[in-house]
């Protein structure tokens, strides 16, 4: 369950404060798909770091499976990004020097999942999204379109 209560949260920007976020509400239920949508400046990608623990909210309560973020400390919010929250961030945050199997274990293996576990469930995912043929493919030998669907398996790959 996501839970917001009144969350704001503002930069500044050229000596203006801009409001980003003002008084958001917003309740998510298990199993409740929800999208996202505005214009360029709306505030989505903020508020996606917010839910995302990337970032905090200036004020308000963000509630997550009923534990109240701010009251959180680091370790148990690291935690809950690696096992409750897959990420697919607009670069694709692949890493550049790892194939595609390696770059979906890499979270797999901070969860403190055995190598051949993680090498199994990054295959599968691979495999799942038609990367099959690639997956002992770096970033820079595949396309736009295949890092994408690399990063979506890496981040459904949590879930095993």
């Amino acid at each position: 369950m996501i839970e917001l209560k009144n969350v704001c949260k503002s930069f500044m920007l050229g000596g203006e404060e801009i409001k980003a976020l003002d008084n958001v509400n917003l309740s998510v239920k298990k199993g409740e798909f929800v999208s996202i949508i505005g214009p360029s400046g709306s505030g989505k990608s903020t508020l996606m770091n917010i839910l995302g623990l990337l970032d905090v909210p200036d004020k308000g309560e963000y509630i997550l499976d009923n534990l109240i973020i701010k009251d959180a400390d680091d370790n148990t919010l690291s935690e809950i990004r690696n096992k409750k929250i897959g990420f697919i961030f607009q670069n694709f945050n692949l890493l550049s020097k790892l194939n595609a199997i390696e770059n979906v274990q890499v979270p797999l293996m901070y969860r403190g999942i055995k190598h051949d576990e993680t090498t199994k469930i990054a295959i599968k995912y691979l495999e799942k999204l038609g990367l099959k043929e690639r997956a002992k493919h770096l970033p820079t030998q595949l396309s736009g379109g295949q890092q994408q669907r690399v990063a979506i398996a890496r981040a459904i790959a949590r879930k095993s």
